[in-house]
């Protein structure tokens, strides 16, 4: 079942928001979904204990491994919200994973992160084509809290792909209801942040269609 890393080398770019309304949507289209939360502050685990319906694990990193396979084997889809500080967590969820959505703010502290865990992810073909020539893992930046009219938003966009990182053409705007989120419960109780994150899923979905067609 397919695994989708939401992951980042810097801290506060939006993984734990990324991660919950991927699930939520997962969920009410009836997929059977587990979030694997790597970080040691279990964000993730506590957002997911307020909406009540959503299964997530804390995880070690040196355990990510072999709960994806576990997770894999029992659910439809697997998320793992992995921590920017742990090093080797990220290295092992882009590994595993056959999607990776890299969150990135129009900042451009970011950007420059967005870049670095871009480069994990080539890294990491790299080293699966040793195995296997056709090896790939889909991936793409996805852009947060950004406000859509602004130049820096459309400037960030500009600049992911002229450094060769793909981009989602969806993206989650500046919304007040995302922080009321992660106290209520489910994100998409709020018809707005539906039709945002309904963009989103559609998008990685095609990209996994598109992987795995490909393979």
């Amino acid at each position: 079942m397919p695994t989708i890393a939401i992951a980042t080398t810097k801290g506060g770019a939006g993984k734990t928001t990324l991660t919950m309304c991927l699930a939520d949507y997962l969920r009410r289209a009836g997929a059977s979904v587990r979030c694997l939360d790597t970080d040691p502050n279990k964000n993730l685990s506590a957002w997911a204990h307020i909406a009540g319906e959503i299964e997530c694990r804390g995880v070690g990193e040196d355990d990510v491994i072999s709960a994806v396979d576990e997770a894999s084997a029992a659910v439809d889809f697997v998320l793992i919200d992995v921590a920017g500080a742990q090093a080797k967590a990220l290295v092992y969820a882009i590994g595993a994973a056959d999607l990776v959505l890299i969150p990135v703010q129009a900042d451009n502290k970011d950007l420059g992160e967005a870049l670095r865990t871009h480069g994990h992810v080539t890294n990491a073909i790299a080293m699966a084509r040793k195995h296997n020539p056709a090896a790939s893992i889909a991936h793409a930046a996805v852009m947060m809290r950004v406000n859509p009219q602004a130049k820096v938003t459309s400037h960030t966009r500009g600049q992911l792909a002229a450094l060769g990182v793909p981009v989602l053409d969806a993206q989650l705007p500046q919304r007040a209801a995302y922080q009321g989120a992660s106290y209520t419960g489910s994100p998409l109780d709020d018809m707005s942040i539906r039709e945002d994150v309904t963009a989103v899923v559609r998008e990685a979905l095609a990209m996994l269609e598109d992987a795995h067609a490909a393979a």
